[in-house]
């Protein structure tokens, strides 16, 4: 351990000398006059100096001492610390830039203390300390493979970071790679994680408590001033159906949700919604109750245009505005796209007839099902082994209506039940046949057709074959029967499953077992049951930060006249792979263009990240220290090194006093008696 300085300029020494100087200069010699009656005077100026004499030397002790210390003290001194030629330490910064970051607790904004404390520790290492620097929103890196002695580009690369309205990438995957660089290093140079962040419950708790952590590998920094800051944002938008076609009257529901603060309250939040529907613009007042979820519905008609249709949700803006505005991009199709899965197209009869026939399907039969997907997908007699790809598309919002086998299915049990099994079929060979009539439900999707002639049609339709009764013990309390048989046994069933709908058509779809083809109203009734089928979820959104914008190029456009393009007009990069285009940077929040010339190919809608809106903090269990953001400001924790500036002018201060003490003490005259 020694003494050193951070401040080089020695020359600043000097100024210690300078009351030594002004007594030198200051001390003149008066030209010599004697006279009688000053005698008297001469010898009392005399004995007064025996006793000035001692306090000016300690006056001039004292000042000296004092600019002494305040030039010390601007020279930063230091004790302990490593010294040149030693190991040094080695500090990697893993610094939180995600959107949660950029919330202010009361006047300080979290962003700016944590760079504060990052700089100043960055400032004040020694010389020789190695650094890295990694930050977390979007997708995590590191400026160096390892720690480098590299101050000024740490700094650098601190004075351009910032928050960024992007979700955390893999915090664990970060931290764990920071804890290898440490590990790695040689064994004489000591080496330490610091985490600086907000420490937001739902982006790193689950992270940090699964990280395993040795004894003072990992000092974390908490930047945020208070557990909790109150915050309403709009959650998620959602039209139901997600792929409309023009003209269609279209649902599409708000959802808003309100964060307690660090002193949660009763009641509720007004407030107002704002929708931008293309040339539409509307609002809906609603009252929020405190800490919950509200959810705020508009009714629609899709534009008359196919095309990208773009909507913007948004609410008045509160003191973290970021998640105040969503958007919605939902395509707006003249065609929907069906695919039937048969060995052999006519296995599916007048259906698959009815369905290429339908004025807004575009049907592809198919031997097995595709990688690509498709809105609706209509499969005759799956099996055991297709119920995996049956549950991806569902996962994916598309719409699947099955036609079970109808001698031994074994397909609906373990999708709807998750356990194998089959479902026996009947066939009437008696001459009579089934009878199907409208259920229990009265649902949208019959609300074209007049009931009784629907009866009769149905009525004249009779059924020879079917599954039976078992097939209601596996129906979930979520499904709803749309047609049954007189005797209960369901004949078309609507269930609820992924992100989209299952519809189960309990009815023959050849001649040989059903004239239900021959009838007018079996094209709309299948029409309408697939429309009404249809799911509220559209295409999983982009992740900010992490994703980055493609486009399926369309046939005969040149991938050269294609440009990326902002809210605010400006161009972004862009890679060729063959027929797609890729941004070179990972989306950020807003509303982006693929344009060619005049003319926009498509619209895509970056939103901010719903899991930075919650600004609920949580202090570290791991096995490290955590302290606050004016805490790191000193360095002793991370250095080793003790700053002694404070200390000198602690000392200048008190030199100070005292002369003050002695140049006002009282004189204490003496009487002297001089024959």
């Amino acid at each position: 351990m020694m003494i050193s300085f951070d401040n080089p300029v020695w020359w600043f020494v000097a100024a210690a000398a300078v009351p030594l100087l002004v007594h030198l200069v200051a001390r003149t010699r008066p030209k010599e006059r004697r006279f009688s009656s000053v005698v008297l005077l001469q010898e009392l100026v005399r004995l007064q100096s025996r006793h000035a004499r001692p306090k000016d030397i300690i006056l001039l002790v004292l000042r000296t001492l004092l600019c002494l210390c305040l030039a010390l003290a601007f020279l930063l001194p230091y004790y302990g610390g490593s010294r040149e030629g030693e190991g040094g330490r080695a500090l990697v910064l893993v610094l939180d830039d995600t959107a949660s970051m950029g919330a202010a607790d009361g006047q300080l904004v979290r962003m700016n203390a944590a760079l504060s404390a990052a700089q100043s520790i960055v400032q004040n290492l020694a010389p020789n300390d190695r650094f890295n620097l990694a930050t977390l929103a979007g997708y995590s890196h590191f400026i160096f493979d390892k720690p480098e002695s590299a101050r000024p580009l740490i700094l650098r690369e601190l004075a351009r970071t910032q928050s960024r309205a992007a979700a955390a990438g893999d915090v664990r995957e970060t931290l764990t790679a920071a804890l290898t660089q440490v590990r790695n290093l040689p064994e004489e140079v000591q080496g330490q994680v610091l985490l600086i962040s907000d420490f937001q419950t739902s982006g790193m708790k689950t992270a940090l408590d699964a990280l395993e952590i040795r004894d003072g590998e990992l000092c974390c920094v908490n930047v945020a001033q208070t557990t909790a800051v109150e915050n309403t944002s709009v959650a998620a938008m959602h039209m139901t159906p997600a792929k409309p076609l023009p003209g269609q009257k279209v649902t599409l529901r708000v959802e808003l949700r309100h964060y307690q603060g660090a002193a949660p309250r009763r009641g509720t939040v007004p407030l107002n919604v704002s929708l931008s529907a293309g040339n539409v613009r509307l609002s809906h007042p609603c009252e929020l109750s405190c800490g919950s979820n509200s959810v705020v519905q508009f009714e629609l008609v899709a534009p008359e245009t196919p095309g990208d249709w773009l909507l913007s949700a948004g609410i008045e803006p509160d003191s973290y505005s970021g998640d105040n505005v969503r958007h919605l991009v939902v395509p707006v199709a003249d065609k929907l796209d069906c695919v039937t899965i048969a060995a052999d197209r006519a296995h599916l009869g007048f259906m698959q007839r009815a369905l290429e026939n339908t004025p807004f399907l575009r049907t592809l039969h198919l031997p097995a099902i595709p990688e690509n997907g498709a809105d609706f997908v209509v499969w005759h007699a799956p099996g055991a082994d297709d119920v995996a790809a049956i549950q991806r598309r569902l996962a994916a919002g598309e719409t699947v209506l099955i036609v079970p086998d109808m001698q031994k299915d074994a397909a609906l049990t373990p999708l709807l039940k998750g356990e194998q099994g089959y479902l026996s079929g009947e066939t009437r060979t008696d001459g009579e046949s089934w009878q199907v009539s409208k259920g229990d439900i009265n649902d949208d999707s019959f609300s074209l057709f007049d009931e009784n002639a629907l009866a009769q049609e149905l009525q004249k339709a009779g059924m020879y074959s079917r599954l039976g009764a078992d097939i209601q013990k596996l129906l979930p309390p979520s499904a709803k029967v749309l047609l049954s048989y007189r005797d209960s046994v369901p004949a078309l069933v609507r269930v609820p499953m992924g992100c989209s709908n299952l519809l189960i058509w309990n009815m023959p779809v050849t001649a040989r077992y059903s004239r239900l083809g021959f009838s007018p109203m079996f094209l709309p009734l299948l029409a309408e049951q697939l429309l009404h089928a249809r799911s509220g979820t559209n295409d999983s959104e982009l992740i900010a930060g992490r994703d980055f914008l493609l486009f399926e190029l369309p046939l005969g456009v040149d991938p050269s006249t294609v440009r990326l393009l902002a809210e605010d007009g400006s161009e972004l990069p862009v890679k060729s792979y063959a027929a797609q285009l890729q941004s070179e940077q990972p989306a950020m929040p807003g509303v982006y263009r693929w344009v060619a010339g005049d003319t926009v190919l498509h619209t895509v809608a970056v939103n901010f990240p719903a899991t930075e809106s919650d600004l609920q903090t949580f202090t570290p269990s791991v096995n490290a220290p955590v302290m606050e953001a004016r805490a790191a400001t000193d360095n002793s924790a991370f250095t080793g090194r003790i700053p002694l500036w404070p200390w000198l002018l602690a000392l200048a201060f008190l030199f100070f006093l005292v002369e003050l003490l002695i140049c006002h003490r009282p004189v204490v005259k003496k009487n002297h008696i001089s024959s």
